[in-house]
Parts: C-alpha cells; sequence; structure tokens
C-alpha cells in the first residue's frame, strides 16, 4: 500500500474509530496494495466501524460497498444496498441525465 495511504489510515484507527471516512483511498496505489486495502476495510466494516467511502471509479465501489449513495451535481441522486447485480455505471449516468433533463432507457 502506498505510504501515505498506511500512515493515514494507521493514524485514523489509533482511537478505535467507529466511524471511518476515505476519500479516493486507492488512488495511486498498485493493484496489490488495491486488494489489501479492500480486504483491510471489510474487516473494519465486519469489526463495527462504519466505513464512508469516496470514489470516482465505480468499479472500485462495487469491490467494497454493501450500501451507496450517489451525489450528482450537489444532489444525493441514490441511496440504498448495493446488489452486485446492479450496473452502477448506468445508474449513474441515468441520475446525472436525469437532473440534465435527459436520458429514456
Amino acid at each position: 500500500m502506498g505510504m501515505k495511504q498506511r500512515l493515514g489510515i494507521a493514524l485514523a484507527l489509533l482511537s478505535n474509530p467507529k466511524l471511518l471516512i476515505l476519500y479516493e483511498p486507492t488512488n495511486g496505489l498498485d493493484p496489490i496494495a488495491i486488494k489489501e486495502l479492500r480486504e483491510l476495510i471489510r474487516g473494519f466494516s465486519q469489526q463495527g466501524t462504519t466505513v464512508i467511502l469516496s470514489s470516482h471509479i465505480l468499479s472500485e465501489v462495487e469491490h467494497i460497498a454493501d450500501h451507496i449513495g450517489i451525489i450528482a451535481s450537489g444532489h444525493l441522486g441514490y441511496q440504498g444496498a448495493f446488489d452486485s447485480k446492479m450496473d452502477l455505471e448506468q445508474l449513474f449516468m441515468k441520475i446525472v441525465s436525469n437532473q440534465q433533463g435527459g436520458f429514456n432507457e
């Protein structure tokens, strides 16, 4: 894992938080570090820590999240449980297009 990310996560965990907020946590990481981080995040969740993750990489969200919120143009366009059958890219495009007055399925 990237040293800055490791240090940031280690500092955040010193106080055994009930809430952990991560912004673009996989940014700049190699594939092995991304896998390690995913496992770490899942471990936090299993231990009762709420993890809020912000990412522009929808495929990354699919690997980690069990609940999602999609914010577009400053508005919450979707909030709910994540289902592996969902197509996040299509859902995001629908939300953005609806806000702009378009998109028909």
